[in-house]
C-alpha cells in the first residue's frame, strides 16, 4: 500500500506547558497541497482506561458530570499513564482508586488516537475481566455513581450522547464485538492478539438485578 502526501513540519515551539497535564505548540508546516502555515497541537500523556466485564456482559462505569461539557453521563474508569510507567498497572490502580474494584486478567483491545487533527492524547483501553469489590473507592476528586451496564445498550448510550469519552466508546463497542457469541464472554487469544499487533507497551439476561450488582453499586436499567 502506497503511503499517502504527508504534511512536513519545519519547526515547533512551546506556547503554553501545563506540566504534567498538558502541553500546546505551534507549529510551522507544509502542508500535502503545499501551502504553508502555522498550525496549533494539544499535547498530552498517554490515557488508559479499562472496561471491566462481569460474566453478565456488563460493564461497571461510572456516571458523572464534566464540567468542561457541563454533560452528565457514563464513563468507563481510567486516567493519565505518567511518562515511563506501565499502562496496564496505571488502569489497575484507576480501577481501583475510582471505583473500589479490582479485576482478573487485563488485555489491550484498542489503541487509538480520538482526535488526531489537534490533539496528541493516545488512547490505550483495556478489557478487564472477574470484576470484584474489594474497597471503597478513595478518589474523592472522581466523584460519581457506579453503575453496571449491560453492553447491549451501548449503541443506544452512544445515539442519547450519554458515553463520555472516546474511549469509552471504543472500548464497550469492542468488547462487544470481541465477546459476541462466546460461551463464556471470554475472548479467545487471537482476538486479543489481532488488536495488540505491533503494539509494545513500556451470560445472563441484559436485566440487572441489584443483588447482582455487589456492595456499593448501583444497578443500571
Amino acid at each position: 500500500m502506497v503511503d499517502p502526501p504527508r504534511t512536513v513540519v519545519h519547526r515547533e515551539w512551546t506556547v503554553y506547558d501545563g506540566a504534567p497535564w498538558l502541553q500546546v505548540t505551534c507549529n510551522e508546516i507544509t502542508t500535502p497541497d503545499g501551502i504553508n502555515r502555522s498550525h496549533h497541537a494539544i499535547r498530552l500523556n498517554t490515557v488508559a482506561t479499562v472496561i471491566a466485564v462481569d460474566q453478565h456482559a456488563r460493564v461497571l462505569l461510572m456516571r458523572r458530570h464534566r464540567w468542561i461539557v457541563d454533560a452528565v453521563g457514563f464513563e468507563s474508569p481510567g486516567g493519565i499513564v505518567e511518562t515511563g510507567k506501565d499502562p496496564a498497572a496505571c488502569a489497575r490502580r484507576e480501577l481501583l482508586e475510582e471505583t473500589g474494584f479490582e479485576v482478573g486478567s487485563l488485555d489491550l483491545i484498542a489503541d487509538l488516537e480520538p482526535m488526531p487533527g489537534l490533539v496528541q492524547t493516545r488512547h490505550l483501553v483495556f478489557l478487564g475481566r472477574d470484576p470484584r469489590q474489594v474497597a471503597e473507592p478513595t478518589d474523592g476528586e472522581e466523584a460519581s455513581q457506579l453503575m453496571w451496564i449491560p453492553l447491549t445498550h451501548t449503541a443506544d448510550l452512544l445515539a442519547r450522547g450519554e458515553l463520555l469519552g472516546a474511549g469509552t466508546a471504543v472500548g464497550m463497542l469492542t468488547a462487544a464485538s470481541l465477546l459476541a457469541g462466546t460461551s463464556l464472554l471470554t475472548p479467545t487469544q487471537s482476538q486479543v492478539a489481532a488488536f495488540a499487533h505491533h503494539r509494545t507497551l513500556s451470560g445472563e439476561s441484559d436485566t440487572m438485578r441489584a443483588s447482582d450488582t455487589g456492595p456499593g453499586v448501583e444497578a443500571g436499567t
